[in-house]
């Protein structure tokens, strides 16, 4: 722990200062220029640099209740799920009336969109946003609303390091307009302020699994971790199904498919403006769950103001927890500052780990981390080897021997390692084997490098140099593949890592949407004739290895026969024996799909069939003719379907 950390001392002695002046007011020299009333609507932005990926919005709310962007998603890109509904929650009191705004019941209305910046752009993390909102006449408010005056300045970062990229933090200043009329004439002070967060999360949606199941919400338990500011759920064991079934076991393979401990840390809360005596603790922490929580807004606020650190759940249940800090007095015209993480991490350890790590870089101002060399710019097309075998080749530039790492400043590249996946575990993440591992100078050090001595993968220095354009790039042939499978490959670059900061090699992230990443399928290119053109596999008997052999939401069981060795622009019509038009398909038509990636690969020589017909029914068993078209020629076949 003491190495992970040991960066963010040394950062605060003076390394880099902030990118941004920050003001008394929360605001910044940096920011972006506020959007025209015309185009503050409701928006959302997704951090998918980290392995926790979320949508962020300029209303309050955190996650995508329609899951179409990702809620919590880890890691991300797997499909499992572990968000419902999260948003911010402020109370106050007017004219000695408590009342709450509350992000998921729509009480919160832009006052500009989302600002990006990346490191490119001068972000403070790998990805930063900026956005303001307010909870005055919001346009569509439920739950009994009232206007508080309140506009909130609100600030996220989110890595994309191994040692920092399960967590975003949440950086909020907000501030008493002094006007809950909108009219600007009160000037009011805001008394009995507390600034809560409230999390519904559902422990987890894994793939595979349904959002009505009680795998997801209703065998939950949270806990607060005062030593660490912490509060997280996680799953329970589920008392209807046999056995102990704490984190979901695979029941296969018993691998956990919801290993995840998710929560929220307090990193700072303003102690000027705090009334009592400022501990810089949470103040709040309750464990309330599914028809057993206040539902109108002064409801809400007694419940926060008669809210202290309540008890952990022992009982599973479809919990929320409700954590924050109270009460402050903010005077018209003046702001507080509160910054959280939202943090998940391999069980109890993992998140309070990672959650250390997101309080040390607060700490040290945000100042630049460490992180890997740039991913290397990668094409990926079918090849043959030099015997004729059929290959995949891998290319890349060699970009990430030219990047500087943001804290030294220094060009640190120290090697590249590929990566190949053919299957998945239980929780859909791919399972990676090591194809190769290249270092500089073949520099191998026994200390930091003990899990690479003496294994096969390490190859030697440089790997293979190709030029194209006047310009080296490095080549790696993975032979022996077969056509129509579903291929996984990553090609990432590594540094040589800092002792003074007690940190290891840092390595590009590898899995399913990441910039190092490619999923391609191998086929052969157009034919010029008909001479070759088969169907694969044929009988089809219900399944195959080109249907996938461990099918997940992400990656979904897939009917599919393929059409191979087509000429370009061929049509396929396919027939009953008692010649009924079944299905019309064309060379390019692929039916294997995935959620969120882009399967890569040449199909102009291939076409596929789901077994659907155009009345969009299943086939039944039996002989099917079909007819190719190109201009090349024509071609009659047939196949059989046995299930």
């Amino acid at each position: 722990m003491k190495r992970i950390l040991s960066f963010a001392v040394i950062a605060a002695a003076g390394f880099l200062s902030l990118a941004f002046a920050m003001k008394d007011d929360g605001t910044t020299s940096a920011l972006p220029k506020a959007a025209s009333a015309a185009d503050i609507q409701p928006r959302g932005f997704s951090h998918k640099v980290g392995s926790l990926w979320t949508q962020v919005t300029n209303y309050g709310f955190y996650g995508d209740k329609k899951y179409v962007e990702p809620n919590f998603e880890w890691p991300g890109g797997s499909g499992n799920i572990y968000g419902w509904l999260t948003s911010i929650w402020i109370g106050a009191q007017i004219d000695s009336v408590g009342y709450v705004s509350c992000g998921e019941y729509n009480h919160f209305r832009p006052l500009d969109s989302i600002h990006v910046k990346t490191r490119s752009t001068g972000a403070l993390s790998a990805e930063d946003t900026y956005t303001r909102y307010t909870d005055v006449n919001p346009p569509n408010p439920g739950a009994g609303h009232h206007n508080l005056g309140v506009e909130i300045i609100e600030h996220t970062y989110a890595w994309d390091q191994s040692y920092n990229d399960d967590f975003i933090i949440c950086d909020y200043w907000i501030k008493n307009v002094g006007d809950s009329t909108s009219q600007g004439i009160v000037r009011r002070t805001l008394n009995g302020v507390y600034v809560a967060f409230r999390m519904d999360a559902d422990v987890s949606g894994f793939n595979g699994s349904n959002t009505e199941s009680s795998l997801w919400d209703g065998d939950d338990l949270v806990a607060f971790d005062p030593d660490n500011k912490l509060f997280y759920l996680y799953d329970g064991d589920n008392p209807t199904v046999p056995g102990d079934d704490t984190g979901n076991p695979d029941p296969v393979t018993g691998v956990l498919r919801s290993p995840g401990y998710i929560g929220a840390r307090l990193l700072k809360a303003d102690s000027a403006h705090f009334g009592g005596h400022y501990t810089g603790q949470p103040t709040i922490f309750s464990p309330t769950y599914r028809y057993n929580e206040p539902l109108s807004t002064t409801g809400q606020y007694e419940f926060l103001k008669g809210s202290v650190i309540a008890p952990n759940a022992t009982v599973t249940r479809d919990y929320r927890g409700i954590f924050g800090i109270g009460p402050f007095t903010i005077p018209a015209g003046d702001s507080i500052h509160i910054v959280i993480a939202w943090v998940i991490g391999y069980g109890k350890a993992g998140c309070t780990l990672n959650s250390q790590v997101a309080q040390s870089l607060f700490d040290g101002n945000y100042s630049k981390a460490p992180s890997a060399p740039d991913e290397p710019l990668t094409t990926i097309k079918n090849s043959v080897d030099a015997a004729g075998i059929p290959s995949v080749e891998l290319k890349w530039r060699r970009n990430s021997e030219y990047s500087a790492d943001p804290l030294t400043g220094l060009r640190d590249f120290a090697g590249y390692a590929v990566y190949k996946s053919t299957r998945q575990d239980a929780g859909g993440n791919p399972i990676w084997d090591t194809l190769a591992v290249y270092i500089e100078g073949d520099k191998l050090d026994r200390v930091k490098d003990s899990l690479w001595l003496g294994r096969p993968f390490v190859k030697p220095w440089p790997p293979e140099p190709v030029v194209e354009e006047n310009d080296t790039l490095y080549r790696f042939l993975d032979r022996g593949i077969l056509n129509g499978m579903i291929y996984t490959y990553a090609v990432t670059a590594f540094d040589r890592g800092d002792s003074l900061l007690g940190i290891g090699r840092l390595e590009n992230q590898i899995g399913r949407g990441r910039a190092t990443t490619k999923i391609y399928m191998a086929n052969n290119p157009p034919a010029e004739n008909t001479n070759k053109i088969r169907v694969v596999p044929n009988p089809f008997l219900g399944s195959s290895k080109f249907n996938n052999p461990n099918p997940i939401e992400t990656n979904p069981w897939v009917n599919r026969i393929r059409f191979i060795n087509l000429p370009l622009g061929a049509m396929i019509s396919i027939f009953t024996l008692a010649g009924d038009l079944v299905k019309t398909i064309g060379s390019g038509d692929v039916v294997y799909t995935s959620r969120d990636v882009a399967i890569t690969g040449d199909f102009s020589g291939v076409a596929e069939w789901d077994l659907v017909t155009k009345n969009n029914q299943e086939v039944v068993s039996g002989i099917y003719i079909y007819v190719v078209e190109s201009d090349a020629g024509s071609f009659t076949g047939r196949f059989t379907v046995i299930r």
